[in-house]
């Protein structure tokens, strides 16, 4: 159920009777702005500001142009959860003290992570799959731009995304409290003003290739392909797990590990298959494997029992394409409805069983045959080699 405010707020109820982390019922407020839409760090403190002061139970997901918070519990909980989202994205205290705690922990985080391998490759596939090939993140850069954030830039920030025209409402749940949540919501959010709604940055996704010196110690590939216009994210969902399946075995004995994952910012998503060793040669010898693999999905179907098991693994939400238990419902539904859509969970369910081994092959060929991104970490295969590989 979808309900508009006259001041542009936008609500959206959706019945969910499995709740969501022993949850009955879950409440979100998305907000149109982020880090690709901002300067740079002030969405971090904002979002610094909020953790803070929400405390118990607020919890935030960030989505590069959007900045969701949620919390949750049970319907009878429904009017404190809301007010609790209500205070700590609109009231919040914004003075030297509190901007300079979310400051310091953010620089403290930053300065912690920025050695670690798996972060820096994370980054640095983002940055080249979207049109940045090269550019590698500047830890210190990002530290001194956060460190020249005032009061007045937050409560700038605050004024300008915080309006009607820019925030989304969601609410999961038993259907029974759908007039309660709306009730509710028109009493804390219909007055704010209108404002003038953000613009969403559109990303290009490119591909590319990025090498990076790594460590000695570990050794990291990450390969990417963008998913984002695909006919059959339920297709691709079962694709997902037949690999993950034949990756799982064929690594373990080289001890090398796996990740494949949706990944991306709101607006793109990109299927990230990554592996991590600690040996050279077996990092070596992984990618070969990946690469066999992927080739072998582009050309020969499944068999009829790797159908039937990722098809079960598919429904028991393993890389769960579309909905899953770290991205909330209310939050994954506002998300969607920014981009002007919408998830229909029965309908993907229902897909899934009526997947063929020729789908999954099909799906294969219309996704990996497109511009890859590649990251490496300790690992000097060049580019011409790899794609020699893939072909």
């Amino acid at each position: 159920m979808k309900v508009k405010f006259e001041n542009g707020v936008t609500l959206l109820m959706s019945e969910n009777t499995n709740g969501f982390r022993g949850r009955e019922c879950e409440i979100s407020l998305t907000i149109k702005a982020g880090h690709q839409n901002t300067p740079l760090g002030l969405a971090a403190v904002y979002e610094g500001i909020v953790a803070k002061q929400a405390m118990d139970g607020v919890e935030a997901v960030y989505g590069g142009n959007i900045t969701s918070f949620y919390t949750g519990g049970s319907v009878k909980e429904l009017p404190a959860a809301l007010k609790k989202l209500w205070v700590a994205c609109n009231t919040p205290t914004i003075d030297e003290e509190t901007v300079q705690a979310s400051v310091d922990d953010i620089v403290r985080h930053t300065r912690d992570l920025a050695a670690v391998p798996d972060r820096q490759t994370r980054l640095a596939y983002k940055h080249t799959a979207f049109q940045q090939n090269q550019i590698v993140w500047d830890s210190e850069e990002y530290i001194n731009r956060v460190k020249a954030i005032s009061v007045e830039d937050v409560q700038n920030y605050i004024s300008t995304y915080y309006v009607g025209s820019n925030i989304i409402l969601g609410y999961s749940g038993p259907e029974h409290a759908f007039e309660k949540v709306e009730r509710q919501a028109r009493k804390l959010f219909a007055n704010l003003p209108t404002g003038k709604p953000s613009k969403l940055n559109k990303l290009d996704y490119t591909g590319g290739y990025q090498q990076l010196s790594g460590n000695g110690v570990f050794f990291i590939a990450r390969l990417g392909w963008v998913i984002t216009d695909i006919d059959s994210f339920t297709g691709t969902n079962v694709m997902m797990n037949v690999l993950d399946a034949r990756l799982e075995r064929e690594l373990a004995p080289l001890g090398v590990t796996r990740e494949i994952k949706i990944a991306g910012y709101f607006g793109f998503r990109t299927l990230r298959v990554s592996i991590t060793a600690t040996n050279k040669d077996a990092a070596v010898k992984g990618l070969d494997i990946v690469c066999k693999n992927i080739s072998k999905l582009k050309h020969k179907t499944v068999s009829d029992r790797r159908l039937e098991t990722s098809k079960s693994r598919t429904y028991n939400g393993n890389l769960a394409v579309a909905e899953n238990n770290v991205l909330p419902r209310s939050v994954h539904a506002a998300w969607l409805e920014l981009k002007g859509q919408s998830f229909d969970r029965d309908c993907f369910i229902s897909k899934v069983y009526a997947t063929t081994a020729e789908d999954i092959r099909d799906q294969a060929e219309a996704i990996f045959s497109g511009k890859m991104t590649t990251v490496l970490y300790g690992l000097d295969t060049p580019e011409e080699l790899l794609l020699k590989k893939m072909q």
